[in-house]
């Protein structure tokens, strides 16, 4: 059964079936308290926030937790209107918070174009992760154990005591992860464009690393044992006919043997590659 709450300034709706759900709202902070349809199976939530940040935190709870706050300053200002000279503007500040759920998936979002809206929220330990922001937020998780796939464009990206497996990338920020455990099967990437990547794994980490710096260095304290692949080159030719071979910088090694692969890559930035 599919559940939608739609929590706005000027009050909420509860759709059919969610007598369950608690709400609550205290001027520009919107939340509500969602069960998932079968609390006994790990759940995945989804968030996606156009402007603002993302805070992920597991509990030892069942219920999924959602806050939604609108910051102060306007993103987004326009010319006052000529008919409304003389008259007193009047703002909006919703947050546009909407939480969906079905088959022990949620998703969460908010629409707001002229203020950035932060969301935090609290899952289950076990829960899976699909977490995407566009401008004006990092993203941060802490305490879960789940698949976790993170997106950012403008923004950090920020992960802390995580059990499982990662894909990770942002654009504009820098990308720290330190797991506490991890799918030992599963292959994991990690990727900026402006910033470091850092990234703690557990010392028997078992994986076939490829990494790649091109305006920056690699560290690692683990023994990585660097594989003399031959050089990898690519042709193309551009609309004028210029002829052009670029030959691939990445660094191919393994650790502890190898396993599934793990990319590490960043433009401008360092690559760290820790042992926890």
């Amino acid at each position: 059964m599919k559940r939608t709450i739609m929590v706005g300034i000027i009050g909420f709706i509860l759709m059919a079936g969610v007598s369950t759900m608690v709400l609550a709202q205290e001027g520009r902070v919107d939340r509500a308290t969602v069960p998932f349809s079968d609390p006994s199976q790990p759940g995945i939530v989804k968030v996606q926030a156009f402007r603002g940040s993302i805070t992920v935190t597991g509990y030892s709870g069942q219920e999924v937790k959602v806050e939604a706050r609108v910051r102060g300053e306007v993103l987004q200002e326009k010319e006052a209107s000529e008919k409304g000279e003389g008259m007193r503007l009047i703002r909006s500040n919703a947050t546009g918070l909407t939480v969906t759920e079905e088959d022990n998936v949620m998703s969460i979002g908010s629409q707001s174009m002229k203020y950035a809206v932060d969301i935090s929220v609290q899952v289950p330990f076990r829960t899976s992760l699909k977490l995407g922001a566009f401008n004006n937020g990092d993203i941060t998780v802490e305490n879960v154990t789940g698949e976790i796939e993170v997106n950012n464009h403008n923004g950090s990206i920020a992960l802390t005591d995580i059990s499982g497996n990662v894909v990770a990338n942002t654009f504009n920020g820098g990308l720290t992860v330190a797991f506490s455990s991890i799918t030992a099967d599963k292959p994991m990437s990690f990727s900026t464009w402006n910033g470091d990547v850092d990234v703690t794994l557990p010392t028997t980490l078992q994986a076939n690393v490829k990494m790649h710096s091109e305006q920056g260095d690699i560290y690692s304290d683990f023994d990585v044992q660097i594989k003399p692949l031959p050089q990898k080159q690519e042709a193309e030719k551009d609309e004028g006919g210029k002829f052009r071979i670029v030959f691939d910088k990445t660094v191919y090694g393994t650790v502890n043997g190898g396993g599934p692969e793990y990319s590490f890559k960043t433009f401008n930035g360092d690559i760290y590659i820790r042992k926890k």
